[in-house]
């Protein structure tokens, strides 16, 4: 994947704005080079190179447009992420009274070894982060 990219998600973090506004950016990238694809395979004009520089073109084209499926694949992913641990604590907070949270985590911390607390404590800061 190109650095680019990878650098732009990783200050996207988490935050459901800013990874909805690369997937969108990603997008508009994807339908500009669709629509210079379309108009280089069909619409040839006197500018227009010809021969293995054509074919050469069309190929990066469409290989653009693959790297840019798979990034808006990671994009897309992210963001399900995101939503399925949104409505996971909307369910859970809905579900028990109050109380549970911290009845649940003292059983937590009573039945887990440190590590085990530790990653779930984890866990569950980043889900928290997360819905904010």
């Amino acid at each position: 994947m190109d650095q680019e990219f990878l650098d732009r998600l990783e200050t996207a973090g988490f935050d459901k704005k800013m990874l909805t506004a690369l997937l969108n950016e990603l997008d508009q990238t994807k339908r500009s080079i669709r629509s210079q694809l379309s108009q280089l395979s069909s619409e040839p004009n006197d500018s227009t190179p010809v021969g293995r520089e054509r074919q050469t073109r069309i190929r990066k084209m469409k290989d653009k447009i693959s790297f840019i499926t798979e990034e808006r694949e990671v994009v897309r992913k992210r963001l399900a992420e995101i939503k399925a641990n949104i409505s996971s604590a909307n369910r859970m907070q809905h579900k028990y009274r109050n109380g549970f949270e911290l009845a649940f985590l003292v059983a937590a911390e009573q039945s887990l070894d440190e590590k085990q607390f530790l990653e779930l404590e984890a866990q569950a800061h980043k889900i928290l982060s997360q819905m904010t």
